[in-house]
């Protein structure tokens, strides 16, 4: 544990000295009230959740072959692609259906309905790697999605980041479990979320192990095929009886929190596409680099 500690600080060390001659990374970002008015609409029936996550794509101008429905025997899921200059791929992805007693607002809707707001703020500038937005039917909609993918399509996948259960509190996060080793790629995906945190000058997100009510996680299927995985949630002690239960309801999304992630999110996942990540040359040799444009 103590030389993960380590190599932790040294990526964290390394990547601040490469953005010692920052220039701003580029991103665009939405009103409070454009973000409330959207989240604060959950539909009850999952047809019904993947039409207005369609729609919302739609608004925020994925369209035409870049939005697109995958259907197979127990559902469907949605796909929205940003190609970038390079097949490097980096999937952000939750699943959208309805879960539990309650309205299923955090789990999961507040993770889905997050994923048009970040496809829209990367269009404000080109993009060095692609980005595939996937909104999930479950379980057997990850091992479908990953079914569609050719080979070379699979091999250009570098990382997965969940979103699942936004809005409770501040963002925490989830790499693997106690006494297992993370990938260099894993560490990277939480120095740099570390660092997003910190030039957006809030809250370190801390590490939070899922417990019980993590009953579906989006990066499994995706850990099973060796692709590095990293879970954002905000469940901690205090709320993680809320996900799937009775008290899963609207009221339970604190605005301001899911707001304050919101943004985080933006920043980092503009700043993954500053990174070079998944590269096998780099994770055999050195700290990796988070150039700016």
């Amino acid at each position: 544990m103590r030389l993960l500690a380590s190599l932790l600080l040294v990526l964290l060390t390394a990547a601040a000295h490469a953005a010692d001659s920052r220039h701003s990374v580029f991103f665009w970002t939405l009103a409070q009230k454009d973000i409330d008015s959207l989240v604060h609409h959950v539909p009850q029936q999952d047809s019904v959740r993947l039409a207005q996550l369609r729609q919302t794509f739609r608004d925020m101008q994925c369209t035409g072959s870049d939005l697109r429905e995958q259907t197979f025997a127990a559902g469907s899921n949605l796909v929205c692609t940003v190609h970038g200059g390079s097949a490097d791929t980096i999937l952000f992805v939750a699943h959208y259906e309805h879960e539990g007693a309650g309205m299923s607002a955090v789990e999961d809707w507040s993770g889905a309905t997050m994923l048009p707001f970040l496809y829209h703020a990367l269009m404000s500038s080109p993009r060095k790697h692609t980005f595939v937005f996937v909104e999930l039917d479950g379980d057997e909609g990850a091992r479908s999605y990953l079914r569609s993918l050719t080979p070379a399509q699979l091999r250009a996948v570098r990382a997965v980041v969940a979103l699942d259960a936004l809005g409770l509190g501040a963002p925490g996060f989830y790499l693997r479990l106690n006494g297992s080793t993370p990938t260099r790629t894993e560490l990277l995906l939480e120095s740099t979320l570390l660092l997003a945190a910190q030039d957006k000058g809030i809250a370190m997100p801390q590490a939070e192990i899922p417990g019980a009510w993590f009953r579906l996680d989006d990066t499994r299927q995706f850990r099973f095929r060796g692709i590095p995985s990293i879970v954002i949630h905000s469940v901690d002690r205090k709320t993680r009886e809320i996900p799937g239960s009775a008290q899963d309801t609207l009221d339970a999304i604190d605005p301001d929190a899911y707001f304050s992630s919101y943004n985080l999110l933006c920043y980092y996942i503009a700043e993954l596409d500053e990174t070079t990540i998944g590269n096998a040359a780099v994770d055999a040799s050195g700290p990796p680099s988070r150039g700016r444009r």
